[in-house]
């Protein structure tokens, strides 16, 4: 997410994008179209992106950070039921559909399922864009998911499943204290994970963990290993054993084992192996990718010891940033596809082989800012995949390479650039009406259908039978006292991962039209019509206390478990604020009005951000009489009225 100063209704407008991703038709090479679409929006999202395929599905890990805001602009709010920040994320598309969710996250969310079970790390909490070192992502031959990174804190293992509802959670180990570079990881045909990473010692080692029944074992495989802007490579070669690829500042080298140790072979000399990436074939064939000072270049081998290396385009000469990252796929038919960083044009660009020899360049048509391209394809060949993190939004970035034909990935769909509460349905639409205090409302392709308007009696408690039939993906309803999807939520359901149902007891609501929507996809909308007389529990729930001049707030599941603050006027007030949500940040802010709705919203009250679970006591300074706005500035959607008397 961009770092200038946005309104709160910007904000929230970004969330809708996350179910209307951006989509781009470009050529890439011929016969099939290159579609670009933004995988993550929120937040900081996608440094050091890595992708594995499963079943022709693309998986991307990536690092996610909250982005760093200018004093008196507000953090990027998340939806209920996506990771903590920082956090080890991992998304997925299918049928136009991301399922965004976690490898590791620093502590449970309470009552918050998050997609793919991913491990509790308290770690994880302490990774920053800065003393991250890598991060990679590939998959064993049963479809299971490996990845490995590094930071200041040392290297780290994790294992999991791709099925974004799995029951068993994703396990994670500490390889390693030694801060890594350039962290790679390969898994052998029996499932045994291979990691390499170069240190930042004075040798310079190559070091080579695996595995065993007692723990992990490493070995230095080199030394002498590093530059600006190197990284290592492991595969498993036509023999099943490792073969490391790194560079040692002038060439580029081959590590393998010799029964007695490791020894090296030269893939090139003069090579310099700037932002090297390594992948293979399952019958062993290996490719790499790297760059010199002024062009890129693909080395291929079949066995780790003799390798033919080309150049197949130039770059800017000079630049040895570590910007300057490759990446490289190749499916079993041997075709193989290169994407790189050209610091020329500071945007990336591609090549195409269908055998690994003769290349044809592909302009992909990016923008500048985008950096660390990973490459890759399904096996039979069918799709091709690449991703990369676009520093300027700081978006992570999706684009396919497959005979998309007319399926709807093709077809551009917008992003919203403001907020704005999708029209509901008219009041004289023909409705769903409740059934002895039942009513059935389906969600499926992303939008609500049966049910979409419901009809139930004023003054009446009632029952929503929710119907999410999208397998994997998280929806709810939210009912809000009003025709738009504005303000507090007067009711709001539990998040389903479908496809499930779940019965929510509603309140009885007074007369009168209610929106319903969403909160992880605020684009699916509908409406509820309460006919009849009788007064329900729709209005302002009252909460927080008189006017005593103390009050407690309570925060929990992403929610102020009131809508409105009552305090003394011409006085000081302190409200007590619990933050149950072990693991979230919230606080509470007082404004003059809604920021969302009126730029000249003056600041009251700012309190410090609690990470749940804590409780802290806020001295309000004194306020005049009148009626003001208060709101949590990491969930917006955390709101409410304050009323000084």
């Amino acid at each position: 997410m961009s770092k200038r100063l946005l309104p709160l209704a910007l904000v929230l407008g970004l969330l809708a994008a996350a179910c209307a991703e951006a989509a781009v038709p470009l050529e890439f090479g011929s016969g099939a179209q290159f579609v670009v679409r933004v995988a993550d929006p929120l937040n900081d999202a996608g440094l050091d992106a890595s992708m594995a395929v499963v079943d022709g599905q693309p998986y991307i890990a990536y690092f996610s950070f909250e982005e760093a805001v200018p004093e008196g602009s507000f953090p990027q709010t998340r939806p209920i039921g996506l990771p903590t920040l920082p956090g080890v994320m991992l998304a997925t598309v299918k049928d136009g559909i991301w399922t965004r969710g976690a490898i590791a996250i620093k502590a449970d969310i309470p009552n918050v399922t998050v997609a793919f079970n991913p491990a509790v790390e308290k770690g994880v909490g302490k990774l920053t864009p800065q003393n991250v070192t890598g991060l990679q992502l590939t998959a064993d031959a049963n479809g299971g998911l490996h990845a490995v990174w590094g930071s200041q804190a040392g290297t780290f293992y994790a294992t999991g499943s791709s099925d974004p509802n799995a029951g068993t959670q994703w396990t994670v180990e500490q390889v390693s204290a030694t801060p890594p570079y350039g962290p790679s990881i390969a898994v052998d045909a029996n499932g045994n994970p291979w990691i390499s990473y170069a240190t930042t010692s004075a040798a310079g080692d190559l070091v080579v963990a695996t595995k065993a029944a007692a723990g992990w074992t490493s070995e230095v495989a080199a030394s002498g290993v590093g530059c600006s802007g190197c990284r290592t490579g492991i595969v498993v070669g036509g023999g099943g054993a490792p073969v490391v690829a790194y560079g040692d500042g002038a060439d580029v080298m081959a590590a393998m084992p010799d029964g007695a140790g490791w020894s090296s072979a030269t893939v090139e000399t003069g090579g310099h192996g700037i932002g090297l990436a390594a992948t293979a074939t399952s019958a062993g064939q290996i490719e790499l990718s790297y760059q010199t000072a002024e062009q890129t270049h693909v080395a291929t081998s079949t066995d780790g010891l003799t390798w033919e290396a080309a150049s197949i385009a130039d770059v800017a000469q000079g630049s040895t940033t570590p910007a300057r990252a490759t990446g490289i796929a190749v499916d079993d038919q041997g075709s193989v596809t290169v994407a790189w960083y050209d610091p020329g044009t500071d945007s990336m660009a591609g090549a195409t082989s269908p055998d690994g020899s003769a290349f044809t360049p592909a302009d992909l048509g990016l923008t500048t800012g985008a950096q660390g391209p990973a490459v890759a394809t399904a096996a039979d060949g069918s799709a091709r995949y690449l991703a990369w993190y676009e520093s300027g939004p700081q978006d992570l970035v999706l684009g396919s390479y497959e005979d998309v034909g007319g399926l709807a990935i093709a077809q551009p769909s917008p992003t919203p650039t403001e907020f704005v509460p999708p029209s509901m349905a008219p009041s004289t639409q023909e409705c769903t009406k409740a059934v002895d205090g039942k009513v059935t409302v389906v969600a499926q392709g992303v939008a609500y259908t049966d049910g979409k308007c419901i009809e139930v009696p004023a003054g009446q408690p009632f029952t929503i039978t929710f119907d999410n039939r999208d397998a994997g993906v998280q929806h709810n309803i939210q009912i809000f006292p009003g025709a738009d999807t504005t303000g507090s939520p007067a009711f709001q359901g539990d998040l389903v991962t479908g496809a499930a149902q779940i019965d929510y007891q509603v309140p009885a609501l007074d007369a009168g039209e209610y929106a319903f929507n969403c909160i992880v996809h605020p684009t699916m909308v509908g409406t509820v019509k309460v006919v009849g007389a009788g007064a329900g529990g729709g209005g302002e729930a009252q909460g927080g206390g008189g006017a005593t001049g103390a009050v407690t707030v309570t925060a929990q599941n992403l929610a102020f478990d009131t809508s409105t603050i009552t305090l003394a006027a011409g006085q000081g007030n302190t409200i007590t604020f619990s933050n149950q949500d072990a693991g979230v940040q919230h606080n509470i802010a007082i404004y003059t009005a809604n920021p969302a709705d009126d730029p000249n919203a003056k600041p009251l009250f700012q309190g410090d951000l609690v990470t749940g679970p804590a409780t802290v006591d806020y001295e309000v300074p004194p306020l005049d009489a009148g009626q003001y706005y208060f709101f949590c500035v990491v969930h917006p959607t955390m709101n409410g009225s304050v009323v000084v008397q």
